[in-house]
């Protein structure tokens, strides 16, 4: 009992925080930075609730669309949320997926690799899986941030929105960004991340800039890339 109330509350938490994101339109913003256009398929890592790849099926319906995610609770309420649609979900780890060698146009994910035990070893996966000339754009907050400048953000992009739901948009993020080492958060400063994409199968091509998602400036994107072979 205390397993399956555990796995409830697990997905019933994942469900607020991602209606919360696509309310706000998190999603919309970071779909909007993908190069969807020449795309075919497109993987959506650490999926939650599936609403980020919702929003790229409204916004582009010809993409094939992947999401894979740690918890099987995330992925039921996924399949929940997406029904009607045609979408491949699946639970497991990105540090070793079934999916094919060269297979993704476009690997995405959004506060997700802050979580991975082991990062270079997801890099090296995720390098298998894509294709020559594919991208990877990792959306995930950095260590050296000001939590109070992020906090003040959050509250000025709720200022329509009750002081109940307010008061707990900032106390959740204060907590994720102040004490999620407990929970298993790991941030790095660009610094490092740089280290391990270089270590990893990408090597030199990769891209990792500051950046701001609806406003927020905590945020990094990682930008990794596979060379087409030589001719």
């Amino acid at each position: 009992m205390a397993i399956f109330s555990q796995k409830k509350l697990e997905a019933g938490l994942q469900r607020i925080v991602s209606f919360r994101r696509e309310e706000a339109g998190l999603y919309r913003e970071i779909a909007e930075r993908l190069p969807l256009v020449e795309a075919e398929r497109v993987l959506d890592v650490g999926t939650g609730t599936g609403l980020q790849l919702k929003i790229l099926h409204e916004m582009a319906p010809h993409l094939a669309l992947y999401g894979l995610d740690l918890s099987e609770a995330a992925i039921q309420a996924a399949i929940k949320a997406l029904a009607g649609l045609t979408i491949d979900l699946r639970a497991g780890s990105i540090a070793a997926t079934l999916y094919e060698d060269n297979f993704f146009d476009i690997v995405t994910c959004n506060a997700s690799m802050s979580y991975w035990e082991n990062p270079e070893d997801c890099f090296n996966e995720i390098f298998r899986i894509l294709k020559p000339g594919g991208q990877v754009m990792l959306f995930e907050p950095h260590k050296n941030i000001d939590i109070e400048e992020a906090l003040d953000q959050i509250r000025q992009n709720m200022a329509d929105k009750s002081w109940l739901r307010r008061w707990g948009a900032v106390q959740m993020n204060r907590f994720g960004l102040m004490r999620g080492g407990r929970i298993g958060l790991k941030l790095y400063t660009l610094k490092e991340l740089t280290q391990l994409a270089e270590e990893s199968r990408f090597g030199k091509c990769n891209s990792i800039e500051m950046t701001s998602l609806l406003n927020i400036p905590i945020f990094v994107c990682i930008h990794l890339w596979k060379q087409d072979p030589p001719e």
